[in-house]
């Protein structure tokens, strides 16, 4: 599948698309949040720390730099244990946490004010540093010392990794939802257009004739439009239909005189002149009668409502067969499944009429109409007799015969042309001919009623 070609797959990968911006937008910004938070948040508790530590910072009795107590954090007693602190005075450092052990933090050089966060080495990678002065005696005797505070990166590294990566799933679980949402939104949205999709085939299969609603307003104008062409096309059709039936009327009248014709002159000893006259309003009234049932064929082009009991019509038309010559003693064989043509039912009566009047008129004992499934959705109907069959190399012709059986087939091919069918000629099982054609249909296990 395509999904280009699918609307929802547009707005699918559209809808992705944006999400995915969005999310990575956000996860950009959130990113820079936690980065200036955790920095703030840094900064306040090297700014407790060194308060910690100058709490118990005074100098004794010979002006010693002394710790009264020790800072409070216990990583202050271990060598390297991720948490330092020292005083110093005039660069000279005075004291240090034992976590230093043997090391030292040198400030860096781009450390240009006090109480700011920077990124100093320290005893095990870069460390966290801020310093903070104080002042130490009174008058003369004022001492300024600078008190810094330190803590490891790594910690803070992985606590804000951590924060990254919960962020990073958090986003996705939203990104997944909203796509969940996006895809339910557009399924949602275009209910209607697999609505009428649905009702469209309906159309096509002949199970309705003509679109159903409520449609939401902006389909609803197409829907009214598409309803007013099936039923102006339908009204053509039974426009089409009547001026057939009154043409056939109209004719109906000078054929009938000019027949009376004919037999007057072979009362009057003309008989060549009557034959050859009858030869040629035979070969007109076949013509007629066969431009006349392409006028009165609904083709697939009405496309509305097209649905046909080809086991029910069959049924009927062999009634009519026996009671015309010789159909009383033929053996009509009907299939036992119900099979239905997407067709007019008018134009699967003209065509198994032509059909099963040919069989009448040429077979022995013998006829059997039979529907099978084919390929693509479509049915074969097939209809064999016992007679003597077709001669080689037959083809339908123009309807030149004298017994109307070429122009019984030239009419089926005329009539099931417009629906894809195409007439088969072959040799039956009987021993006779066998006529078939694959049209659009469905078949099932039990009968139904003729519609």
């Amino acid at each position: 599948m395509n999904w280009l070609n699918s609307i929802r797959g547009r707005l699918a990968l559209v809808s992705a698309a944006v999400i995915a911006l969005a999310l990575t937008i956000a996860g950009f910004g959130l990113f820079l949040l936690f980065e200036s938070y955790i920095e703030r948040r840094v900064g306040q508790e090297l700014r407790g720390r060194i308060l910690d530590v100058a709490g118990g910072f005074t100098l004794d009795e010979t002006g010693k730099a002394a710790m009264t107590r020790a800072p409070s954090d216990p990583r202050y007693r271990n060598p390297y244990g991720g948490a330092y602190w020292y005083a110093r005075e005039n660069n000279q450092l005075l004291l240090q946490s034992r976590s230093l052990w043997d090391s030292e933090i040198t400030r860096p050089a781009q450390m240009s004010a006090l109480e700011q966060v920077v990124t100093a080495p320290g005893p095990e990678g870069d460390v966290y540093l801020m310093e903070k002065s104080i002042i130490l005696g009174e008058g003369a005797d004022q001492r300024t010392f600078v008190i810094g505070a330190a803590i490891d990166q790594a910690d803070v590294k992985a606590l804000s990794s951590a924060l990254g990566t919960e962020t990073a799933i958090a986003l996705g679980l939203l990104g997944v939802i909203l796509f969940a949402g996006a895809w339910l939104q557009a399924s949602y949205g275009l209910q209607p257009l697999h609505a009428m999709r649905r009702q469209l085939a309906q159309l096509h299969s002949g199970q309705r004739d003509r679109l159903d609603g409520p449609f939401p307003d902006e389909v609803e104008g197409l829907t009214r439009d598409l309803n007013a062409l099936f039923g102006q096309q339908k009204d053509m059709i039974a426009r089409a239909r009547e001026r057939a039936g009154t043409l056939a009327h109209g004719l109906k009248t000078p054929m009938t005189i000019l027949y009376g014709e004919t037999r007057r002159l072979e009362r009057n000893g003309e008989a060549q002149s009557a034959a050859f006259m009858r030869q040629q309003l035979d070969q007109i009234q076949q013509q007629v009668e066969r431009e006349l049932s392409r006028a009165r064929a609904h083709g697939a082009t009405a496309g509305i409502g097209l649905h046909a009991n080809v086991t029910a019509t069959a049924q009927r038309i062999i009634g009519l067969m026996q009671r015309m010559p010789h159909g009383s003693d033929i053996d009509w064989q009907v299939p036992a499944t119900q099979a239905h043509a997407i067709m007019d039912a008018d134009d699967c009566g003209e065509v198994l009429g032509n059909l099963l009047d040919n069989a009448r008129k040429w077979a022995k004992s013998k006829v059997i109409i039979d529907v099978q499934a084919a390929d693509d959705g479509k049915i074969r109907i097939s209809v064999s007799d016992d007679g003597p069959g077709l001669p080689e190399g037959w083809l339908v012709a123009r309807g030149s015969s004298t017994d109307g059986g070429g122009l019984g087939l030239a009419i089926v091919a005329d009539l099931i042309a417009p629906y894809g069918g195409r007439l088969a000629l072959g040799e039956s099982t009987l021993g006779g001919a066998s006529v078939s054609f694959d049209i659009a249909g469905t078949m099932q296990a039990d009968q139904g009623e003729d519609p």
